[in-house]
């Protein structure tokens, strides 16, 4: 009985972990989505700080995952869920890991922005948030409601594969206004890079929504 009792305070304080985890991943994109605002303005100072929170919350990230980890090697959740559940929390994690190394590229390359395609990039932010956002629920719902967070996770891979759209859209235009020479080519190398890692972040979602169908799937048999 209190090997039981044991098992199940290691998973209460695991969820507490994962909750924060989520948290602090989606605290990331929002600053990336302040940190595009000024790379749009030319707002190089302010990119810069912003870099730099999103640098410490993903540091925070990565305790918060390595506690988790402990706990799931010291028995947290049974066997046959606990490896799922390490790789969920990996995966998760490089949701942050990506978002940093955007936010450091982007304070790095100190490109001026095209106002042409400030629309385009508005839109694609949008998309990689609506991606994050359904993931974030399904994560939400794992331990709730496990028909819901199936739904949020097919979700997300249906937002991830738009978000994958707008990326290309944005690469085909990058092309044609350098094929136009509207832009050089250090300027189009730059954006694509930047594009390309942007599209990870939804990616990086959409890969760790599959493990939570996993999960799902596993418990409800």
């Amino acid at each position: 009985m209190k090997k039981i009792k044991n098992l199940f305070y290691r998973e209460s304080e695991v969820e507490k972990f994962v909750e924060k985890h989520v948290e602090l991943v989606g605290e990331c994109y929002e600053k990336l989505k302040l940190l595009m605002e000024n790379f749009y303005e030319g707002n190089y100072d302010e990119v810069e700080k912003l870099a730099k929170k999103i640098s410490e919350l993903e540091r925070e990230a990565d305790e918060v995952r390595r506690k988790m980890e402990l706990k799931y090697y010291s028995g947290a959740f049974l066997p046959f869920d606990r490896e799922d559940r390490i790789l969920l929390t990996e995966k998760t994690d490089k949701i942050a890991d990506t978002i940093e190394s955007v936010a450091f590229s982007i304070s790095l390359s100190k490109i001026r922005f095209p106002k042409i395609l400030k629309k385009n990039f508005r839109e694609f932010i949008d998309a990689i948030d609506k991606t994050l956002k359904a993931f974030e629920k399904s994560m939400e719902n794992l331990d709730k409601d496990y028909g819901e967070a199936i739904k949020k996770a097919h979700e997300t891979e249906k937002l991830e594969e738009n978000a994958d759209k707008v990326e290309r859209k944005i690469i085909k235009k990058l092309f044609k206004l350098y094929k136009n020479k509207k832009i050089g080519t250090v300027k189009l190398l730059g954006l694509k890079e930047i594009t390309t890692k942007l599209g990870h972040i939804a990616d990086q979602a959409e890969d760790a929504s599959d493990r939570v169908l996993i999960i799902a799937a596993k418990i409800r048999g």
